[in-house]
């Protein structure tokens, strides 16, 4: 599998970050529902796509370590607010994934990655049309409390969009999503942290 992954033949997809030069023809426009995020997209010829609102990731950079308070999120606000516009192929696009990131009072980011290889919406890109990416970045939580022989099984569904399987991160990581089971009377019978998988 190492032999496999190192070989090349995996490509990642093409990710397009950035707006479209100025000038430029023969394209169509999306932009997004959300400030800060991705959305993978695959096309009919089945080539994946990463279409981006956020700043690049650099091999090899090192975090930098930022005073109190957090000066970078509110320029990161204001390059939201600039063009958010990226350039995409005429065709049509199945969504297949999306991450939309937020942050808490204390800068602390937070998003919601979600995937669906079966596609979670189409949509179809124009040239010289603008199209707007509509993602829903509400969570559903499912649990159920089932009595068996051996105990208490707890079963947890947490999907996004169009019941595509999603997790939680905070900084970077997946959050421990924490239960309890109350009885009738309302006292704790259960507690504990699901795994995911």
């Amino acid at each position: 599998m190492i032999r496999f992954l190192r070989s090349g033949v995996l490509k990642p997809p093409r990710t397009i970050y950035r707006p479209p030069k100025a000038g430029s023809t023969g394209h169509g426009q999306v932009v997004p529902s959300f400030d800060e995020g991705v959305v993978v997209l695959r096309d009919a010829k089945r080539h994946v796509v990463r279409v981006a609102w956020e700043a690049p990731t650099r091999k090899n950079s090192k975090p930098k370590h930022l005073k109190k308070g957090v000066p970078s999120v509110e320029k990161r606000r204001k390059r939201a607010a600039g063009d958010n516009t990226r350039a995409l192929d005429p065709g049509v696009y199945t969504v297949i994934g999306y991450r939309v990131m937020r942050r808490d009072k204390t800068g602390a980011r937070w998003f919601v990655s979600a995937t669906e290889t079966r596609g979670l919406k189409r949509i179809s890109v124009l040239a010289g049309k603008r199209q707007r990416i509509e993602i829903d970045p509400a969570v559903a939580v499912d649990c159920a409390a089932l009595r068996t022989k051996t105990g208490l099984r707890i079963l947890m569904t947490i999907t996004g969009e169009n019941e595509s399987g999603l997790t939680i991160f905070r900084q970077g990581r997946r959050i421990a999503i924490e239960y309890r089971v109350l009885d009738a009377q309302g006292r704790a019978i259960a507690s504990g942290v699901m795994k995911y998988g």
